[in-house]
């Protein structure tokens, strides 16, 4: 009996004893995925920081771009998805290879994509700084050059002239292509003004002059 009775008692012991490592795990685990959850609301809510002056709602049929209801552009199943991940404020660009690729996509010669990708772009731009501000120029330079009229509508529908500034200034400090001599603006002004010329109607020469020089302005000038 006595043998039965020591039997059981282990049993009963040995029962408590794993209910309750089954316990501690759990609340291990909850606690774990608490502190996670957590961790990661935080790492979105500073990823979407940056686009806090961007008056998005994120609802694709509410937000537009050049007229057109966002939905537009991220339900073409030729849209990027990292493009598609910046607007829902899932990719912050950064000093990196990606966004490279990612602002290259300006000069698209898809019509229907390519405002969006501008957007992107101007809005990049907008929040460079330190390394990230070494690649929007080179992206807005090529599509001035290739798209100059769509970019005069583009910076003239914003009539502070901020967008102006904030791509002839991008320009100025990291629009340079490897084969430049940056201590000859009046060569790249030349050689980019060309290139709009090319692209664009006889009516916008001096449009083309005045941005060019106010992307490449002369030396004498800018240490002034």
């Amino acid at each position: 009996m006595k043998i039965y009775f020591l039997i059981l008692l282990s049993f009963i012991l040995f029962s408590c004893s794993k209910k309750t490592d089954s316990d501690s795990k759990k609340l291990e685990s909850k606690t774990f995925d608490s502190i996670t959850l957590k961790n990661t609301e935080k790492e979105t809510s500073v990823i979407n920081s940056y686009q806090a002056g961007f008056n998005l709602t994120h609802n694709i049929e509410v937000d537009s771009i050049d007229g057109k209801p966002v939905k537009f552009y991220i339900e073409n199943k030729n849209c990027d998805s990292l493009a598609i991940a910046f607007y829902y404020g899932k990719y912050r660009p950064t000093d990196d290879n990606l966004t490279k690729n990612l602002l290259a996509l300006s000069s698209t010669n898809d019509k229907n994509l390519r405002s969006y990708y501008r957007w992107i772009l101007d809005k990049t731009i907008e929040i460079s700084d330190g390394a990230l501000a070494e690649y929007p120029g080179v992206p807005a330079r090529k599509y001035a050059e290739k798209f100059p009229e769509e970019l005069f509508n583009f910076l003239d529908s914003d009539t502070s002239k901020t967008r102006y500034s904030n791509w002839t200034d991008i320009i100025s400090y990291s629009g340079f292509y490897e084969t430049d001599d940056f201590n000859k603006p009046n060569l790249i002004r030349k050689k980019m003004a060309a290139e709009m010329i090319k692209n664009s109607s006889i009516k916008l020469q001096n449009k083309i002059a005045k941005f060019t020089l106010d992307c490449f302005p002369d030396i004498n000038k800018i240490d002034q």
